[in-house]
């Protein structure tokens, strides 16, 4: 990635992401695509966060803007608690739910906990993240 990959093609510029799930590839990607747009992109990551940090780095060295956010999503609490902190530094316009694990197995041997852990990163995380930020983000009278 270099500065010059980085163009500001979208109507967007001052508003800020949060892309949960950032550590991944996928996430990354999406991170990428939203600066590329002009977006200022929080980075979510629970456990890699040195992965979240680099994605940020790359973003930065290419001329865009983000910063790093470290949470559990299936902790609603330290949701809450870092989505504040988020809120306080400016609103968020645009959030991607790309946090989600795959710990499956076919359903014959499939533990319980391992199908609870899926439901409550994908499903539960989902709703920890967005609701706390649908007020806010309706306030700005721009939100995606």
């Amino acid at each position: 990635m270099t500065a010059s990959t980085l163009k500001k093609s979208s109507p967007t510029p001052g508003k800020r992401a949060l892309v949960t799930g950032a550590s991944g590839d996928i996430g990354a990607a999406i991170c990428v695509h939203l600066a590329r747009q002009g977006l200022h992109v929080l980075v979510h990551a629970n456990r890699h966060v040195e992965r979240a940090q680099t994605v940020v780095a790359e973003i930065i060295q290419s001329g865009g803007s983000a910063q790093p956010v470290c949470f559990d999503v299936t902790d609603a609490e330290a949701c809450s608690q870092a989505l504040e902190q988020v809120l306080a530094e400016g609103p968020i316009q645009i959030l991607v739910n790309n946090a989600g694990i795959y710990d499956d197995a076919p359903m014959a041997g499939m533990q319980h906990s391992q199908w609870q852990r899926v439901l409550d990163v994908s499903l539960n995380g989902f709703f920890n993240v967005t609701q706390p930020l649908l007020l806010p983000m309706m306030a700005t009278r721009w939100g995606r």
